[in-house]
């Protein structure tokens, strides 16, 4: 009976102490020094396919647990059902282990709120995520090509560039480029409206024609209210056969091929490029940005004008609007000093006046949107005379 005693209490002393020591490291681990006063926030990045030992190993390093090897303990003998989704955190440090292990099983991730301007390029759009450490050019370059993502509305192109609306997207750091562009895809399908639908087609433009009109519309109206105005003019040109010649679609040209310095000089508007409105006739081959509502709306409903040119009022940020080219010389000399001011008079304003992403600075003597009767040297056309239009 003695030794049995004595083993019974050996093994209720090891119990107890096993128990003992249990609470005192779970307190440890729930209590860590200094938990009750928070200290600076830390964030950490636990990276998709991290294994269980190397996520403690950098809640520690980053000071939000006290001891990896224990965390990892606790965490298999009591929380091992809880799932620790990979993602961008932010600690407070240090912090008690059950808060860290719901946070992560929750997956209660930084988000970051990325504004997409009106008007940017693809390229320049995803850019905005790509610095914040979100995708990458590769990823997005592969999505951005995912034209299947808009069947019957992209036929005939190349990229989803114009179909990318322009919003603030929450994302996280592990959102990838083809969620992006998922969600850009179906916000434009949100505003691109049956009625602006029903409009396009009143005026005989399919989805890509509509969304191609918009795309310059927007790059060359710094005024909303004449976004209307723009787009009219543009589809009177178009009707009569006349090139467009949009500024605007000689820079995406440049861009797109990466050839674009910051400034649009009078030697680029022979830049051989189907995007290129001062040499091919129509509508470019696609949109050269990505519009937003206002000028997806004007695209549609154009006003209803006899004017064919219009040119920068640099005083007010508008445009001076013609229904012949001798008015439209006229609106130039009107504006003469402002007008060499910014670089000559060549025709548009718009995201194109100081203040803009771009910068762009026209160049150039003669007017743009010149008549069919001045030289074509004159008219920089060096490759002849307009033909008949047609809708690209």
């Amino acid at each position: 009976m003695t030794g049995r005693r004595r083993l019974s209490r050996l093994v209720l002393f090891v119990v107890v102490f096993l128990a003992a020591l249990a609470a005192y490291f779970h307190y440890r681990l729930e209590n860590p020094p200094g938990s009750r006063r928070p200290g600076k926030e830390v964030t950490v990045e636990i990276p998709p396919g991290t294994s269980t030992s190397e996520i403690f190993r950098r809640l520690q390093r980053a000071g939000v647990v006290e001891d990896a090897r224990l965390a990892e303990v606790y965490y298999r003998l009591h929380r091992g059902k809880t799932p620790l989704q990979a993602g961008e955190y932010r600690f407070h440090h240090p912090m008690p282990i059950d808060e860290v292990i719901n946070r992560m099983g929750r997956g209660d991730v930084v988000r970051h709120a990325i504004v997409v301007p009106e008007g940017l390029t693809a390229e320049e759009t995803f850019e905005l995520f790509w610095k914040q450490g979100i995708g990458g050019p590769e990823a997005f370059h592969a999505a951005l090509v995912a034209t299947e993502l808009v069947p019957g509305l992209t036929r005939g192109v190349s990229d989803l560039e114009g179909f990318l609306f322009p919003d603030t997207y929450v994302v996280t750091r592990t959102t990838s480029a083809s969620q992006i562009v998922d969600r850009m895809i179906a916000n434009f399908r949100e505003h691109f409206t049956p009625e602006i639908q029903r409009r396009a087609a009143g005026l005989a433009l399919t989805t890509r024609q509509a969304v191609t009109l918009a795309s310059i519309v927007q790059r060359e109206s710094a005024v909303k209210t004449e976004g209307s105005l723009i787009a009219g003019v543009y589809l009177n040109r178009l009707r009569r056969g006349m090139r467009l010649q949009a500024d605007p679609s000689v820079v995406y040209a440049l861009k797109r091929d990466g050839k674009w310095s910051g400034t649009l000089h009078r030697s680029d508007y022979d830049y051989e490029s189907p995007y290129n409105t001062y040499l091919h006739e129509g509508l470019p081959p696609g949109p050269i940005c990505n519009p937003g509502t206002d000028a997806l709306a004007a695209a549609v409903t154009p006003a209803r004008t006899a004017y064919l040119y219009f040119v920068a009022d640099p005083t007010n940020g508008g445009h001076t609007f013609s229904a012949t080219f001798e008015d439209h010389r006229g609106g130039c000399r009107s504006n003469a000093g402002a007008v060499r001011a910014s670089g000559g008079c060549h025709g548009t304003g718009g995201n194109g006046d100081a203040g803009s992403p771009d910068g762009w600075r026209r160049l150039g003597e003669i007017p743009r949107f010149a008549p069919d009767d001045v030289p074509a040297r004159a008219r920089h056309f060096p490759r002849g005379l307009p033909g008949k239009h047609h809708l690209s």
